[in-house]
């Protein structure tokens, strides 16, 4: 039995900002991961699951988060959706781009973001 869920591909022009050495395109998520979100951020998993590859791949923000090799994707929504993902490179060979964690966003903390967090990507 597999140990994760393959979600899709990434276009990883968007973020060589954050690491010019991606491995892969292809963005996954363990089950371990999918507990830690549905236990901690009160079964967020669940409620997006069918919409992580739109979230991944039609982000409207994405911004260099404060770990190596990590991107936070925010999906504009009726809920703003927060999305952490570590980017496969090659200073981490053997992984695939993992969906770490994920949340609901309000405008405030979106707002933050926007002023305080370097902008990678913006959709436009």
């Amino acid at each position: 039995m597999e140990e994760y869920i393959i979600i899709g591909n990434l276009d990883t022009n968007k973020f060589r900002e954050i690491s010019k050495n991606i491995v892969t395109n292809n963005v996954i998520i363990t089950y371990k991961q999918i507990e830690h979100i549905n236990q901690r951020r009160n079964g967020i998993y669940d409620k997006y699951k069918n919409d992580l590859l739109d979230i991944i791949t039609n982000p409207d923000y994405i911004f260099k988060d404060m770990h190596k090799d990590t991107a936070l994707i925010i999906k504009k929504a009726e809920r703003n959706i927060g999305l952490v993902l570590r980017l496969a490179t090659d200073s981490n060979l053997g992984y695939k781009n993992s969906i770490l964690t994920m949340w609901e966003i309000g405008e405030k903390r979106l707002d933050e973001y926007l002023r305080n967090v370097k902008i990678i990507y913006k959709k436009e």
